[in-house]
Formats: C-alpha cells, structure tokens, sequence
C-alpha cells in the first residue's frame, strides 16, 4: 500500500499538475510521520511528528515568519521575499544545523554573536515548511502571523509575475503582520491550541528558564500579556502553576509569568515531561541548563542547600547556567570563585557521603532525627464524611478542628485516620 502510495506521488509530480500536490501525511508502524514529496524529485522524505512538535513549539518561541517588499510604493512593489526565520546566540548553531538537516531546506549565516536559520526559496516553503505548520498548528499569536504568511505564499505559487490586484493582497497581509506584532490580535484561537509534550519542550527550549531564586529552584517562562490564552493551556497541560500578571513599564507591554518553585511540582510534574524513553528532550543549550539545574533541585529536596559546604557547591554551579555559559559573556565571571565541574563533581561526592539535613519518609521531607515536617507552603486537607475542607498549614487545621498538630502528622505519615479525619496534602 505504501509502495503505491509513493508510486502514485511520483507519477503526479511528473505530470504538469505538479503544484497541486502538497504533503501527505501517513503512520508507518505506528510511528506518526509527515511525507514530504517536492516538484520534480524522486527524494521524497518522512519528517517524525515528534520533531515537528518540538520544532512548532520552538517557533512559537523564536521563529518568525516575514515579508518583505522591494521599493514598495503607490500600492505596488518590486520583489517579495518569503522568510522563515530562526535567530539564536551563535552558542546554539548546532540546533540550527539539526533543523536544517532534519528539513532539508535553508541555510545558515552567521553574524554579530547571532545564528540565524533561513528558509525563503519559493518550493521550500511551499512544499516544506507551510505543510509542516499546517500538519501542526502554532500555539502562539504567531499563528496568525502564520496564516497571513501562508496566503501571501500561496498568491506566488505557479512562480509567475504578480498582478496588481496579487501585489496588493500581499501588501494587505504584510500590513496585518505589521499590526500583530504589536498588542492587536485578531481573534482566539483557545480552542486550536493542543499542548503537547514535545511542543512543550520546544517551547521551553526558546522561552524558558531554570533558575534559581535564591537557594530555590525554580522554572520561569515569561512573555507578553497577548499569550494569555497559551499560558493557561501551559499551565493546565502542567496540572500546577499560576499564571502571573505584570504592569507594564513606561514603553513596555505588560506580561505574564509562570513560574513553579514547589519542589512537588518541580518533580512531580514538569521533570519527568522533559524525558522520553530515558532521554532528556531540549535540544539547544537549556539541555544542559536543565541537567545542571537537577543537580541545584537535588541539593535543595535533601537540604544540603542549608549547609555552608552545600551553599558552595550551589553557586559554583550556578555559575555554569544561563548567561554565566554564553562564550560572549566570559566579562561576568570576572571576580567570581568560578570552579570547573569536575572539581564540584567532586565535591558533591563527598557531600553526598554525609547525611543529608533532611530525611525522606513516605515522599514527606522531615528535619533529619525529628518528625518535623520541611516546610513546602504545602496545604493540608482534612477529610471526614466525604467532606473535605482545605488548610494552609497544619496549625491552622489543628486549631480548628481541635486535634493535636502531632495526631495529624501522624496520620500524614502513616495514612492512619484519626478521630474519623483523613490527612493528606496537597
């Protein structure tokens, strides 16, 4: 079936009616792919869901869609230029080069500390990267940059020279780009957006950070308040978070943050979405960042954060993130104690060999030879009769119901009841 299938394909593309067919997408064992199938070739190619997921939601990110018009004037202009766009800090060429040998299309140009991923030549857009975001949506306003860009190609695609009434259609969809870039948007599109994990990681490899606040571990994605829709989808596909809203600063856009800090959440429910079949799957240099930053999450869960040796070892290694790793920012480690990551391998090690400040039982951080629990600003739910009400602390929930704080903790470590109450938290 598949062997006809391509056989078909080819035999329409060496017909004149060549433009008419696009892509077809297919599943081969199971494994959903995107065929790719361009004029006048016999070189037809599979592109994996998973890479178009992550590469749509790296996009939604960093990508850009752009149209530019030589020597416009009096509603009508020269040339046009179709791009489709990825800039990164020349630290990250080598996830550009694994888009562009994964597509198969484009080129790379190198300039002032930037990286930057083209693809403007008319078949490629055409066969490539439109059906490719049209298999997978965008999630983002630059969905609606996407569809403007889309028609504007589509008016070129026998490759002829433009009427004036094509030539002002384009000018009209440059024009609606121009005005979404900034706070306008046309209209919702809630209910296209389809969170995926790879998406997510894509996303996350563009816009996110982990960080540190403090000795806390946290990850943060911010943006402008025009993605709103997107990150509550963000949040819900996480299960956890709170999507944060920032006033805007003089000539600047208000945003929106989400953030998660809960050691629960950091582990229970965005770690584990970062790997598939035991591998990590960023792909740029927040692959590194993120694998670095397990390390400042496992210090903070066992406590050694709360120790001067831990503390050491929790800055040295932050000084290996973020802007600290950028080859053009080498300035900001002057007068730092930069150690390298063998040397804090080490140390851990040794760290590692001491007990730790806290002590793990039934998932529950305890000070080590207490029952006092670690505080995670985490709310206690009492439940009796199937009716359950919320307490932001386990003294709060003692008071009011008049059980002993020491009863209650009793009952979240052993799953006991207690005076017909079940304890969990939440």
């Amino acid at each position: 079936m598949l062997v006809a299938l391509f056989i078909y394909i080819n035999i329409l593309f060496n017909t004149k009616k060549t433009y008419t067919v696009k892509s077809l997408a297919h599943n081969i064992q199971g494994i959903d792919k995107l065929l790719i199938t361009l004029p006048e070739s016999k070189d037809n190619y599979s592109i994996d869901k998973q890479f178009i997921e992550w590469l749509v939601g790296f996009t939604d990110a960093e990508g850009n869609f752009n149209l530019k018009l030589t020597d416009l004037k009096d509603n009508t202009f020269k040339y046009v230029q179709y791009t489709y766009q990825i800039s990164l800090h020349e630290d990250d060429i080598e996830v550009l080069e694994y888009i562009m040998n994964t597509l198969k299309c484009g080129h790379i140009s190198r300039s002032k500390g930037k990286a930057n991923y083209f693809v403007n030549d008319l078949n490629s857009l055409l066969y490539i990267i439109i059906p490719i975001f049209n298999y997978v949506n965008l999630n983002s306003s630059k969905y609606h940059h996407f569809v403007s860009f889309a028609k504007a190609v589509e008016l070129k695609r026998e490759n002829k020279k433009l009427s004036d009434a094509k030539k002002l259609e384009i000018i009209k969809l440059q024009k609606e780009m121009q005005n979404m870039s900034g706070k306008w948007i046309p209209n919702s599109i809630s209910d296209k957006i389809q969170i995926t994990k790879f998406w997510l990681a894509g996303f996350i490899d563009g816009e996110a950070t982990f960080s540190t606040n403090k000795y806390i571990p946290r990850f943060k994605l911010e943006n402008n308040i025009k993605e709103l829709e997107l990150y509550n989808k963000i949040r819900e596909f996480l299960t956890t978070g709170r999507v944060l809203y920032t006033s805007s600063r003089k000539d600047k856009n208000p945003t929106i943050i989400l953030e998660l800090n809960k050691i629960q959440d950091l582990k229970g429910n965005l770690i584990p979405l970062m790997y598939h079949d035991g591998n990590v799957i960023l792909r740029t240099l927040k692959h590194k960042d993120f694998l670095l930053w397990l390390k400042l999450v496992d210090l903070y869960y066992n406590g050694y954060h709360t120790i001067l040796e831990g503390k050491f070892i929790f800055d040295a290694i932050k000084l290996h993130m973020n802007k600290y790793r950028l080859t053009t920012n080498s300035n900001l480690l002057k007068d730092k104690k930069f150690i390298s990551m063998v040397e804090i391998d080490n140390l851990m090690s040794k760290l590692y060999l001491t007990d730790s400040p806290y002590e793990i039982k039934d998932n529950n951080r305890f000070y080590r030879n207490t029952d006092k629990l670690v505080s995670e600003s985490t709310k206690i739910i009492a439940i009796k009769d199937n009716q359950s009400k919320m307490y932001n602390s386990i003294s709060e929930c003692a008071k009011d119901i008049s059980i002993s704080r020491k009863y209650i903790k009793e009952c979240l470590i052993s799953g006991k009841f207690y005076k017909d109450y079940t304890f969990v938290l939440n």
